[in-house]
């Protein structure tokens, strides 16, 4: 996990969308949703509940947000 990583992190729960974050860092959706399911197998947790069109933040997700907004 890298600054990068957990940027992208925040601005998807932020923003509750893969698209909307991916078009605020100029990257294509594809290396946001890899990038998000990587931290999730290295963390061992699931972050996200993926729903229609939206992206909340499961009970581990909010822990780790709060982590990942400390450290930026």
């Amino acid at each position: 996990m890298n600054h990068t990583t957990l940027l992208i992190f925040k601005l998807v729960a932020e923003t509750q969308s893969v698209t909307q974050a991916a078009k605020q860092l100029g990257r294509a959706q594809s290396n946001i949703t890899t990038r998000i399911q990587q931290l999730e197998e290295e963390l061992d947790a699931e972050l996200f509940v993926r729903g229609n069109k939206k992206m909340l933040l499961s009970p581990a997700g909010q822990n780790f947000l709060s982590y990942a907004r400390r450290i930026l």
